[in-house]
């Protein structure tokens, strides 16, 4: 017991840090993030969600690119296009899943959301399909329960908190893509470590 609590600890991630890269890569190309957000929610929500899936994961494409010293630009939101089946079927999935669960006393809903949360990250960032995706993503909450847990937690807390006004969405959007892909980063890094579980 007291080895498992270690272990969860050690493989937590640094929120702290990621606050801090976070921002760092948000503040270097502002315009292009927020131009990136701006698409992927306009066009998602005037295409009633077909196109969401394929831009998403060309935003989190676009942050990787950026972490690896690259300079990301706005047309790269629409390099998720290349995987548009399995993020399309991907998202057709979670979504009616998510639905049926919130009809069940919401607490099937919620599990579903934190079991499937890294989905299109899967799907942006290890070329998965959309089965590949949603069973890594499990797998992922399995192995990094509380990293992935918390991360959950600080976005639907920073989203219900700009839900107010239009200018606060316009930072977090981007700002919460940004973290959740520096996270699941490092989760994948502590995933993949020799005497640990891989999460693919």
């Amino acid at each position: 017991m007291h080895d498992d609590i270690q272990k969860a600890t050690k493989d937590m991630v640094d929120i702290g840090g990621l606050f801090k890269r976070t921002w760092t890569l948000f503040a270097a190309k502002p315009v292009e993030h927020i131009v990136a957000a701006l698409i992927v929610m306009a066009l998602g929500t005037v295409t009633l969600g077909v196109l969401f899936g394929p831009l998403a994961v060309g935003h989190i494409r676009m942050v990787d690119k950026q972490t690896r010293g690259e300079q990301p630009r706005i047309e790269d939101v629409f390099s998720g296009f290349d995987s548009f089946g399995a993020s399309f079927l991907a998202g057709i999935i979670f979504a009616i899943a998510v639905t049926v669960g919130m009809l069940l006393l919401v607490v099937p809903g919620l599990f579903v959301i934190a079991a499937w949360s890294y989905t299109f990250w899967f799907i942006a960032l290890k070329r998965s399909s959309a089965t590949e995706a949603l069973g890594a993503s499990w797998q992922l909450l399995k192995t990094q329960a509380g990293s992935v847990l918390v991360v959950l937690v600080l976005v639907a807390v920073a989203s219900a908190v700009a839900g107010s006004t239009v200018i606060a969405v316009l930072l977090t959007t981007p700002l919460s893509l940004i973290f959740c892909t520096l996270a699941f980063q490092d989760m994948e890094g502590n995933s993949t470590r020799p005497g640990t579980a891989s999460s693919l």
